[in-house]
This record gives C-alpha cells, sequence and structure tokens, in this order.
C-alpha cells in the first residue's frame, strides 16, 4: 500500500507529464498538418506522373516528402497517445489508490517543472 504522499506525488508527476506532452501535441499539430499535406502532395504527383504514361522524374521527392508527413503524423500520434496514456493512469490512481500505477516518463520532465521524481 502507498503511502499519502508516494501518491499525491505520483498524481504530481502524472499531471505534470500530461502537461508536457499535452505542450508538445499543440506544438506538433501545425507540424501535422504539414505533413498530411505532403503526402498527399506527394501521391498526387506521383498518380499524375504515372497517369500521363511516363515515369515520375520527381519520384526521390515525392518519396521523401512522403517519408516525412508519415514522420510528422507519426510524432503527433505519439504525443496524442501519450496523453491518453497520462490520462488513463491518473484515472486508474484516482479509482483505485491501492493498485500498482507507474510513472510515466515525459522528455525534459525536471528541467522545466522542478525537479519532481
Amino acid at each position: 500500500m502507498r503511502s499519502t504522499t508516494e501518491t499525491l506525488e505520483l498524481d504530481l508527476s502524472l499531471r505534470q507529464s500530461r502537461t508536457i506532452y499535452v505542450s508538445l501535441a499543440v506544438i506538433f499539430f501545425p507540424i501535422a498538418v504539414t505533413g498530411i499535406v505532403y503526402s498527399f502532395s506527394a501521391i498526387g504527383a506521383t498518380i499524375e506522373s504515372l497517369s500521363n504514361g511516363y515515369f515520375p522524374a520527381g519520384l526521390g521527392s515525392a518519396v521523401f516528402k512522403l517519408a516525412m508527413g508519415i514522420v510528422f503524423v507519426g510524432v503527433e500520434y505519439v504525443v496524442i497517445s501519450q496523453v491518453l496514456e497520462a490520462n488513463r493512469r491518473l484515472k486508474l490512481l484516482r479509482d483505485n489508490p491501492d493498485q500498482t500505477v507507474r510513472k510515466l516518463p515525459a522528455p525534459f520532465l525536471s528541467s522545466l517543472f522542478g525537479p519532481y521524481h
């Protein structure tokens, strides 16, 4: 069984991690939209070139744009999934304080929000 102090520290740590991931989700959202535009642009250029009957001259550029688009959207997906995981852990901690709940590591947690463990 966890002490009240440990429960409060875990709650604070999870809330700080969630705050960081929400901030990152907001920051990466325009980048993810750009990634979607890159992906559709690359696919459209490739389809247009192939429908005209010739091998796309800018295939390398199209593949690069598609890869960048997938990476940008993937980063946003990962950040949003971490926000949902933090919410799930906070709900589990609130509903079942005796159940095992682990901390959620976040990048640069201690450097921005204090030396919390």
